[in-house]
């Protein structure tokens, strides 16, 4: 066997792996940078050293191949996933419905326990309503938990979050007792309230919310259940209690969300410590 080849290739798979690790720590803390730069170093690294040790293997006999090309191809694999997820990273925007100043849109839903929902259960509420992709997906996953852990920002400003994604009741369920989310959400299975309220995404890739993984506290989705599919760009509307949307914030890189600053500011500015 090629010793150095050998070395050459796992060193490739560790660095990608510490690369992947950091980054998705990132996404824990909320600072998932608009460019990755570090992760994608590491796959720069881990491909590169993939396709070097294979070269340098060429010579040997299969059997002494195989414990080389196994990193060596978890590596390239692991890389293609994640620069093909990025180059899928943009949201089609501009179709929203609503713009600021208008009321909201009659609607119907369900929530994750079942119980019928419609726009008459904001009367007189002030609303943090989030369009989201699914329980899937770690982004929302992460974003969802933060929403709890401002819970007294909210409070201040008497503020109630309320999700929305395709998901079935069922996995609205699963989302809130995995999680252990203390926000409200709702089931759209159909997308009919997406649709309506103009933030569908079309064709993008995503899963459906069984049997998810759980890496770093965060769900993934299984490789063979990743597929193109309609969902809801990550979409908020601040909505006062007269029904009226006074902020609107859209990702046109669906890894990005608003900040917990940048949702303070956003209450401030609509309800002016009131």
């Amino acid at each position: 066997m090629n010793t150095l080849a050998l070395l050459i290739s796992l060193t490739g798979l560790i660095v990608l792996i510490l690369g992947i690790t950091v980054y998705f720590y990132k996404l824990i803390q909320n600072k998932v940078p608009k460019t990755p730069i570090g992760l994608l170093f590491s796959i720069f690294v881990a491909t590169t050293s993939a396709i070097y040790g294979l070269y340098l293997s060429i010579p040997n006999e299969i059997i002494n191949v195989l414990p080389i090309a196994v990193p060596a191809m978890l590596s390239i694999i692991i890389s293609s996933l994640f620069l093909f997820m990025f180059m899928n990273k943009k949201t089609p925007l501009g179709n929203i419905k609503v713009k600021i100043g208008d009321s909201i849109i009659p609607f119907q839903s369900t929530s994750a326990q079942g119980h019928a929902f419609s726009q008459e259960d904001l009367k007189n509420k002030r609303i943090l309503l989030k369009f989201f992709r699914g329980s899937w997906c770690p982004y929302c996953s992460r974003e969802l938990t933060m929403f709890d852990e401002m819970q007294s920002d909210f409070n201040k400003y008497n503020v109630e979050v309320i999700a929305l994604s395709g998901d079935s009741v069922e996995e609205a369920m699963a989302h809130i007792k995995r999680d252990n989310l203390g926000l409200t959400l709702l089931a759209d299975p159909q997308l009919d309230v997406v649709k309506k309220y103009g933030v569908e995404h079309h064709k993008a890739l995503g899963a459906d919310s069984q049997d998810v993984m759980t890496v770093f506290g965060l769900p993934f989705p299984k490789l063979n259940q990743l597929k193109f599919k309609s969902m809801s760009i990550p979409t908020s509307l601040l909505i006062d209690e007269n029904g009226i949307i006074r902020w609107i914030d859209q990702s046109e890189d669906y890894r990005l969300r608003a900040s917990n600053e940048r949702i303070v500011a956003a209450l401030e500015e609509c309800f002016n410590g009131k």
